[in-house]
């Protein structure tokens, strides 16, 4: 099976930085100064350039300093090997609606732990965070880390030369698509092609897809009891969500990636 292609490094400049973080650009320019900050992106030039890791540590050195750490103790925390963001680092960036800045946190923690790790240490407990007991105030910053995730999510690529994908759906009505865009995202880090249709999908729309694409399976996401949809031609139907039926069906996102790509 061949490999999923490897996305194209992004970078940034210390002035594209410095406004994802919300700081003067002397500030940047001081840090790496007086802590000599190590970067992981390639330096050509004159300019520095920032990866997604460095920016992921950068906003841990931010936060760090926030909570009362002295700086020089926040960079040396911060640009640790082996660092990683935590949700708190993640929930400061969306609280201040820097949504490049949380997308390339996200991205720093799929590139070192993949989808499964990173949807439940960091994308579920953030927005679980946000959905408390001050949900209403807060539909911006629920939006805006949905945006976020997505983002991120659509930056794994899929693979190429992978065979009959795995089709993806919510059903009609259902309009919480980001666990399907995981399991997307996840599916094409082991090698297998997955599409996703989107939101509310007609029971009508599904099964002209199916006609076209002849998936190996289908997944059909659902916050509400359904009853799956009878005489689809596939070898498989999965149904996903609070709403499916719980015997044999998958708990997580780890067991649907394994139900989809062991057995076959």
């Amino acid at each position: 099976m061949d490999r999923p292609a490897t996305a194209p490094a992004v970078t940034w400049t210390a002035g594209a930085v410095a406004r994802m973080l919300g700081l003067p650009a002397s500030t940047l320019r001081a840090w790496h100064r007086r802590y000599d900050l190590p970067l992981s992106a390639p330096q050509t030039g004159s300019h520095r350039r920032y990866g997604r890791t460095d920016v992921d540590a950068l906003l841990r050195m931010q936060h760090l300093i926030e909570q009362g750490l002295g700086p020089a103790a926040a960079a040396a925390r911060a640009f640790r090997p082996g660092g990683r963001t935590d949700v708190g680092t993640l929930l400061t960036a969306v609280r201040r609606l820097k949504l490049d800045t949380a997308a390339a946190l996200l991205d720093a923690h799929l590139a070192g732990r993949g989808v499964p790790a990173t949807w439940d240490e960091l994308c579920r407990p953030a927005l679980g965070a946000l959905c408390g007991p001050d949900a209403d105030r807060c539909i911006d910053l629920v939006h805006g880390l949905a945006w976020a995730i997505a983002a991120a999510l659509h930056r794994i690529p899929a693979p190429t030369g992978a065979g009959p994908p795995v089709l993806l759906a919510c059903v009609d009505g259902e309009r919480h698509t980001l666990p399907l865009e995981a399991l997307r995202a996840a599916l094409a880090e082991q090698g297998r092609a997955a599409l996703f249709l989107g939101a509310s999908i007609p029971e009508s729309a599904l099964r002209h897809a199916v006609d076209r694409v002849r998936p190996a399976a289908v997944v059909l996401w659902s916050s509400h009891p359904v009853t799956p949809p009878s005489g689809l031609p596939v070898a498989r139907i999965v149904l996903a969500g609070p709403g499916r039926p719980s015997p044999g069906r998958p708990d997580s996102l780890r067991d649907a990636v394994s139900l989809l790509t062991t057995g076959e």
